[in-house]
């Protein structure tokens, strides 16, 4: 996933700012259009909205968005059909979710901007990181 992240980014660069093909998508979004792409998660356009307010935090800069895109994926991959049967999916979150605390120091987005955030690449280390830690836990639980 760090691949089709690190090519998303490449080739937004690419191009001038105005014609950047990716300029409006958010940490979230990019964090799950990454998955879609590497694990053939067969996502259409809608669900990729559907993650927009997760950015920028749930737009406020509160639980940073890269984290809750990477939870929507991971919930489209290891959600089972039926509630009672989601103990995989609800491991998998809760070590997700510590893994990126211990990484990042925190989930609120203010925090990790603050330590994280380049000012030339803007969350680029922050989606790189998380794509890593995506793929981790994915192998980890895969085995």
């Amino acid at each position: 996933m760090k691949k089709t992240v690190d090519k998303l980014n490449k080739l937004e660069l690419a191009y001038p700012e105005e014609q950047r093909p990716f300029y409006h998508n958010n940490c979230a979004e990019i964090i799950m259009m990454a998955a879609n792409e590497r694990y053939k998660l067969e996502l259409d356009e809608k669900i990729i909205k559907a993650v927009c307010p997760f950015g920028g935090g749930l737009q406020s800069e509160k639980t940073c968005g890269a984290l809750l895109g990477a939870v929507a994926a991971l919930g489209v991959m290891f959600t089972e059909d039926k509630p009672s049967t989601n103990d995989t999916m609800k491991e998998v979150i809760k070590s997700f979710v510590q893994d990126f605390e211990k990484e990042f120091g925190s989930l609120e987005c203010t925090c990790i901007k603050a330590h994280h955030r380049s000012e030339t690449e803007g969350c680029y280390p922050v989606k790189i990181k998380t794509a890593e830690l995506f793929d981790e836990l994915v192998r980890k639980f895969e085995e």
